[in-house]
């Protein structure tokens, strides 16, 4: 359930916060913020899985692809309305970890050093979006 509410504040934060152009606001700067601690967060769940041995290659694989998309498109919105060059840094090593993630679904070793990873991430955003 909390993998579904997280997911869920994602995507609202990602429809909310989509930019034209031009440069962010400090409330849509810290949407990105909070959009990106989702994404890796969620991420960071994935990777747990994979580590414990509890979910599935197929599962894991579909859901960090989704999930690096997503982490994608904020590093997108973040160059398109000029945010700042950390707040963008951060969208893409949380894309490249969930891609490195959908490319070896099968490894727990890796996927225990990418979930900390994740978590340290989310951390990150977290504070910086206060």
């Amino acid at each position: 359930m909390a993998r579904l509410a997280t997911v869920g504040v994602a995507l609202a934060v990602l429809a909310l916060s989509g930019c034209g152009g031009g440069t962010l606001s400090k409330e849509e700067l810290q949407k990105q913020y909070e959009a990106i601690q989702s994404l890796a967060s969620e991420g960071a769940l994935v990777a747990d899985g994979v580590a414990d041995d509890r979910t599935t290659e197929t599962f894991v694989a579909v859901h960090s692809q989704y999930l690096s998309e997503a982490a994608r498109k904020v590093e997108t919105d973040l160059r398109s309305g000029n945010g700042p060059q950390p707040a963008v840094s951060l969208a893409r090593q949380v894309a490249d970890d969930l891609d490195r993630l959908h490319e070896e679904p099968d490894d727990p070793a890796l996927a225990r050093r990418l979930s900390e990873q994740l978590q340290a991430y989310a951390a990150d955003a977290e504070e910086r979006a206060k």
